[in-house]
């Protein structure tokens, strides 16, 4: 059982500790610094009439990366590697371009929502992200092999990552007009 246990905290610090060190891992749970209050100006500026339609700055923007080709790139690329290392390495970057795609997704719903409804989903995918978490240690504890008990763990992370995306994507058809 000690060896177990020793196995669960070495795949969670070399989750931590793999790929590169100044992008944020999607295995990795950081707590956000508590922001700042920001100073009342003395008089404030009237609030947009309720009847328009305030639409986040983004909305504008004519710019969304596609992360569908490298995503199916590197699952080609999965199906012909040898080794469980090589294999691991590669589902590792699938892993992260999936949460890459569920960040953005998820920081552009946020902004067609109002604020309690943003902090309520802010909430909810906390809780999320910790379920997710759940899933993967179930996943790598189902196998004796570590390098294996890994592969099954970014599986999870990633099942769990599109399940979560196909769930923000039914809000957004309640909240966006397109």
């Amino acid at each position: 059982m000690t060896a177990r246990l020793g196995t669960v905290a070495c795949l969670m610090l070399s989750l931590t500790l793999a790929g590169c060190q100044t992008i944020p891992m999607p295995f990795a749970n950081k707590p956000q610094p508590a922001p700042e209050p920001v100073a009342q100006p003395e008089d404030p500026q009237p609030l947009a009439p309720e009847t328009v339609e305030v639409l986040p700055a983004s909305s504008d923007l004519n710019w969304e990366p596609k992360l569908d080709q490298p995503i199916a790139q590197l699952e080609a690329q999965l199906a012909l590697e040898e080794t469980q290392l090589a294999k691991n390495h590669t589902l590792s970057s699938i892993a992260y371009l999936w949460d890459a795609q569920l960040y953005l997704l998820f920081q552009d719903t946020l902004g067609y929502l109002p604020e309690e409804a943003q902090r309520h989903e802010v909430e909810l995918q906390n809780r999320w992200l910790d379920q997710r978490a759940e899933a993967m240690t179930r996943a790598f504890l189902n196998d004796e092999d570590g390098e294996v008990a890994r592969f099954a763990a970014g599986q999870a992370f990633i099942r769990e990552t599109q399940k979560r995306i196909q769930e923000l994507e039914q809000l957004r058809k309640l909240i966006v007009v397109q």
